[in-house]
């Protein structure tokens, strides 16, 4: 087998597993979203982060939230069950308008985040996250205003790199890495847009 055809094969293979990924993750969306889940317009929400699909009419993600890579968000906690008889503490998981969570983040039962909030990744959030509020940690905290934060994103990128998506994806030169890898070296650098529809990008306007 020539090495052009073992490589279209590859890629033929790598295009029908996305796909398969992709309408598994629209299924599980639509379940949740039967189940009583309410999801706003322009969400973004991960292929692998996790939403209670016990009790997803609890669970509440207002307009224009991204939701992170293994985010877990929790409906229920049955820490009390074994310890008071069968009893499972119930809450409900309210993200307001213009959050966004960061990876690997927990949201336990009962918490309002937002609207305009930050969830820094990793963080465990157990009590609400005040409107215009960035929180990070285990458990998390309020580490700048939300409004501040953004300014300060938007002056670094006027003043630092930015690259395309187009120029990295889906895959990029030795010459553009080397580029990226510089670029780094004395602060960030940033990546605009994505070319196409987002796939995980739900309820567009």
């Amino acid at each position: 087998m020539s090495a052009n055809i073992a490589k279209a094969i590859l890629e033929a293979m790598s295009k029908l597993l996305t796909a398969a990924q992709l309408l598994r993750y629209h299924l599980r969306i639509k379940r949740l979203v039967a189940r009583g889940l309410v999801i706003g317009r322009n969400v973004t929400i991960q292929y692998s982060a996790q939403i209670d699909d016990v009790y997803p009419y609890l669970i509440r993600i207002g307009d224009n939230c991204s939701i992170a890579n293994e985010v877990r968000i929790l409906a229920h906690d049955a820490t009390p069950y074994k310890f008071t008889g069968g009893y499972t503490r119930l809450g409900k998981v309210d993200i307001k308008e213009n959050c966004f969570i960061g990876e690997r983040s927990i949201l336990l039962p009962g918490v309002t985040i937002g609207p305009n909030a930050l969830v820094a990744a990793g963080s465990v959030v157990n009590k609400d996250v005040p409107p215009n509020a960035c929180v990070a940690g285990v458990p998390a905290r309020v580490f700048a205003r939300f409004d501040e934060f953004m300014e300060r994103q938007a002056q670094q990128i006027a003043a630092r790199p930015v690259f395309e998506h187009a120029e990295l994806f889906p895959d990029c030169s030795e010459w553009t890495r080397q580029k990226v890898w510089e670029a780094v070296q004395d602060g960030d650098a940033y990546l605009k847009g994505y070319v196409g529809k987002y796939p995980f990008t739900l309820n567009n306007p």
